[in-house]
């Protein structure tokens, strides 16, 4: 097995209108770091699949064809969910890449493949399972329990790894939606912390999991740079003792076989008397909070996905009445020889890793259609189940599509 790395710049010049927060109003103003493209290149005789990772808010359909066009079928592109990148046209339900991005991101794409082919060099893989502690939890309300479950994909020998790829699902989503820098936020962070902590000879790439319903809200002190530095460090102590453990060895020679499908689900539609119930309870509880209080950021999340809920319901009483369009889900499996990933092109909730288990469940991936609670996630009316197109049953029509494509794979087609 063949693996290699390559990376791109992707620059964003001062007055790019941002994407990730509704709130923010004021286009971007300096670069904290310039966004990176990166990509895996894993091949094993003729086959070959190639991971971009983009330090993007979301990856559209149309974007993951057009590098597809540029590079080949087998590759796939994942969006890391940082909300201090430019707007890309992600939106719930799907979106449209404005032209601008969609060359400059495929540009860059482009460049780090070919890198990533180049640096190709024969190579021994390992996947570890862990959790990561006090770096990310439910966003919604704090439970208490601060750990989050990570994949890691150690390329080389234990003790001397080439390269990390690390699937953390938390959403990186340090800086508030005041801030106009551009930037990485957790994920570039934590890239950075891990490379030093390995020496800083490896590559590493951290992609971001299932963090539909997990974030730094509850564990973060406050919004700053330096706070999110605080928690990549602490992510990256945990990762580098991860990648120090042996793992399940695992090897693409036995053959590379990807599988992807459109998963078209219906569009869910709200009570407008719920809504409105809805809109006089968290604006009530945002009247009692303090300004400083993490739960009034969740209350204030709520209301917003109070209106985009009540903006997408159409008065079922008008003569001429449809119903809201079905929304477009992209799905993908890929079998590497002995290790299996899944991605979902939008937000899944971590209860869809669980399930993917033991294969490597990426989210933002080749598409965006928005957050995808599970069913028992519905009866807590959240930011994330309210702004979400999609129906309580959705997650597992989606889980077991996925099963299905797995099972197409793993008998060759």
């Amino acid at each position: 097995m063949r693996v290699g790395h390559g990376t791109a710049l992707l620059r964003v010049p001062d007055g790019t209108p941002m994407g990730g927060y509704a709130a923010r109003t004021s286009p971007s103003a300096g670069v904290l770091a310039p966004l990176q493209v990166d990509c895996v290149s894993i091949a094993s005789g003729p086959d070959r699949f190639l991971l971009v990772v983009a330090e993007l808010v979301g990856v559209n359909a149309d974007l993951a064809a057009e590098v597809r066009r540029r590079i080949g079928d087998e590759v796939w592109v994942c969006a890391t969910h940082t909300h201090s990148g430019p707007d890309v046209g992600s939106r719930p339900g799907g979106g449209t890449t404005p032209g601008t991005w969609l060359t400059a991101v495929a540009d860059a794409a482009d460049k780090a493949a070919r890198r990533a082919v180049a640096n190709e060099a024969e190579c021994e893989a390992s996947h570890i399972s862990g959790g990561l502690d006090g770096v990310g939890s439910r966003r919604a309300t704090d439970a208490g329990d601060r750990r989050v479950p990570v994949d890691v994909l150690r390329f080389g020998p234990t003790g001397r790894p080439t390269g990390v790829l690390a699937v953390v699902p938390v959403h990186p989503t340090v800086l508030p939606a005041s801030s106009t820098v551009v930037s990485g936020d957790l994920t570039a962070w934590i890239r950075e912390e891990l490379r030093a902590a390995l020496g800083g000879s490896p590559w590493v790439v951290v992609a971001t999991g299932a963090a539909g319903d997990i974030s730094t809200r509850w564990t973060r002190t406050a919004q700053t740079v330096d706070e999110g530095r605080r928690l990549a460090e602490l992510a990256a102590g945990q990762l580098s003792a991860l990648v120090a453990t042996p793992g399940r060895s695992w090897s693409a020679d036995d053959g590379i076989v990807a599988a992807r499908r459109t998963l078209t689900l219906p569009a869910r539609q709200d009570d407008r008397d719920r809504l409105d119930g809805l809109r006089a309870e968290f604006a009530a509880q945002l009247a009692e909070l303090a300004d400083d209080d993490p739960a009034g950021r969740a209350a204030v999340t709520a209301l917003q996905g109070v209106e985009a809920a009540a903006a997408r319901t159409h008065d079922d009483t008008a003569a001429d009445a449809v119903g809201p369009d079905p929304v477009a889900l992209e799905l993908g499996v890929v079998r590497l020889g002995g290790l299996t990933m899944q991605g979902i092109g939008g937000e899944p909730f971590l209860s869809l890793r669980d399930a993917a288990a033991p294969a490597v469940l990426l989210g933002y991936a080749n598409g965006y259609a928005g957050y995808l609670p599970a069913a028992a996630d519905f009866g807590t009316p959240a930011y994330e189940v309210l702004i979400s197109p999609f129906r309580p049953d959705a997650a597992d029509h989606v889980a077991g599509a996925l099963h299905e494509l797995a099972h197409r794979s793993s008998h060759g087609g």
